[in-house]
């Protein structure tokens, strides 16, 4: 149900529905904002405005974030190229342990890793149904993920189905300073666009995921428990 979702939980939500300008603003009470790099730009997304990534010089950088003991990480993403390259979605600057490193590898398969888990990457991603080769060009797609390093557990979901799960653990995870759309090691860039990434302290169950898919962050919000969520709305509605 929806009244799971705490707008308390959410630790950055990077809307990206700015027309203009070099910041990327986290509508939650952290301000987590991001900066665009290089040739990222605003253009129309899944729910209003999107950002568009070259893959090339372009990416958001955000502060420092975590560690997180529990999370969910979702967002829309459209890839317009660079199949069967690293692509990142949002690594941690860097790579050690507790880092988090979120990106589709050289055989289009999804990756969550957190380097020192165990195991690094969770072994269950290989024999994902979701595969991102030329045929997800130029489309629109929902990725969360859910993790809890006390349960040591990870769930998966594309456009909000369960797609793998596992036991994996026990390390919160960190994830910034980092970058949304590339790694500081280089070579990984994104090329397409993102919407709505949110970043929970906690693991959501598929309802929520669900619910913020077909909806948005906005929406789901409006219709939560009056005084819960009427803080956050009305920042959210401010900043537009």
């Amino acid at each position: 149900s929806n009244a799971e979702i705490d707008p308390e939980s959410i630790v950055g939500a990077w809307l990206f529905d700015e027309t203009n300008g070099k910041v990327a603003k986290d509508s939650s009470d952290n301000s987590n904002d991001g900066d665009l790099v290089g040739g990222a730009k605003w253009v129309k997304g899944k729910f209003g405005n999107a950002i568009e990534l070259n893959g090339k010089d372009a990416w958001v950088t955000v502060p420092e974030i975590g560690p997180l003991e529990d999370f969910t990480l979702m967002k829309w993403f459209n890839s317009t190229g660079r199949v069967g390259a690293w692509r990142c979605f949002f690594n941690r600057d860097g790579w050690a342990a507790g880092y988090v490193h979120y990106q589709f590898r050289p055989d289009n398969k999804m990756e969550m890793a957190i380097h020192s888990n165990n195991p690094v990457r969770h072994p269950g991603w290989p024999d994902s149904d979701f595969t991102a080769d030329k045929s997800i060009l130029n489309k629109w797609f929902h990725l969360a993920v859910a993790y809890s390093s006390n349960d040591e557990s990870v769930r998966v979901y594309f456009d909000g189905e369960l797609d793998a799960e596992g036991k994996w653990g026990p390390l919160p995870g960190e994830f910034g300073p980092g970058r949304i759309g590339s790694w500081s090691g280089g070579g990984r860039e994104w090329e397409g666009m993102f919407d709505e990434m949110i970043l929970f302290d906690v693991a959501l169950e598929e309802d929520d995921i669900q619910m913020l898919m077909d909806n948005g962050l906005d929406a789901t919000l409006a219709v939560e428990p009056a005084d819960k969520a009427a803080t956050l709305w009305g920042k959210i509605k401010q900043s537009r």
